[in-house]
């Protein structure tokens, strides 16, 4: 019995190394932190940062040693940091307010019994879920599988980037736009869809839950989209060809234009191209 129950740890341990994820960041301006927080993250600053690789590896780390020991790691202590000119723009790791987030919403598609199963330790399951009853926003949402479609329509077409890094693990997609035009273009989307689609309720809580996400930070913070693992689902020509982002403003122009087969044929278009992966994070 004892060697089955390692080797069902062993599984859950391969799974959570494998399951591609995309984030959703928010790098807030260093002085729009509170005092003590602005002084901790300066030192950090000074004392060099991580990258994005070694953030990564430290968020893989997180997970595995969560699940083998129950306990929850120090995770307020990295972040990644951006510079912008003068200013310097800092998104904290945040491992255990994210881990509460997803636990959360394990939480509403799983019974409970499975929830235990991934997360044994109750002592470890309580504190998570009064991390997620904090009301804290974390500076990162993650997604697994694939990205998902309202956190596009916080970007323009032209924000999007494709990037090959010197690391050698393939090219990665992301966007990048600012908190502020952030929240007008989901505030344009949002007035759209509640002039023109009668059952759109959906739609409607999806983007106003991104919306009140990027509300949370300073309006001169930087937003960006990675595609992360997410990326090596696709070949190189996919993702040098993927224009999601466009798709999905091409479907709310449609819409307020009153040209609704043009809007469902370019939302149709989007969603195709990611239904396939979102289908794995169901049955993996």
């Amino acid at each position: 019995m004892v060697a089955l129950a390692g080797r069902g740890r062993a599984r859950q341990l391969a799974s959570l190394r494998m399951v591609p994820c995309a984030h959703l960041r928010a790098f807030e301006p260093l002085d729009a932190f509170p005092p003590a927080e602005r002084e901790r993250w300066s030192r950090y600053v000074s004392d060099g940062a991580i990258s994005a690789t070694e953030a990564s590896r430290t968020e893989d780390a997180h997970r595995v040693a969560r699940l083998l020991t129950g306990r929850l790691a120090r995770g307020d202590d990295a972040a990644l940091v951006r510079r912008v000119g003068d200013r310097i723009h800092v998104c904290p790791l945040q491992l255990d307010l994210r881990a509460a987030a997803a636990l959360q919403e394990f939480r509403r598609t799983m019974p409970d019994q499975l929830v235990d199963s991934f997360l044994p330790h109750p002592g470890s399951r309580e504190a998570l879920d009064r991390l997620a009853l904090s009301g804290q926003a974390p500076h990162i949402l993650d997604a697994p599988w694939a990205v998902p479609l309202p956190w596009f329509v916080a970007f323009e077409p032209d924000d999007r980037r494709v990037l090959d890094p010197p690391e050698g693990r393939g090219p990665r997609v992301v966007h990048l736009t600012t908190a502020d035009q952030a929240a007008d273009r989901l505030a344009r989307a949002i007035e759209v869809v509640e002039a023109t689609i009668e059952d759109g309720e959906d739609v409607l809580a999806a983007l106003a839950e991104v919306a009140a996400w990027v509300d949370s930070f300073d309006p001169r913070s930087l937003i960006e989209l990675d595609y992360g693992g997410v990326s090596g689902l696709f070949s190189r020509a996919e993702l040098a060809s993927d224009r999601t982002c466009a798709d999905l403003w091409d479907a709310i122009e449609g819409l307020a234009a009153g040209d609704v087969l043009a809007a469902a044929a370019a939302y149709g278009v989007a969603r195709s191209r990611w239904s396939s992966l979102r289908s794995k994070q169901h049955a993996s």
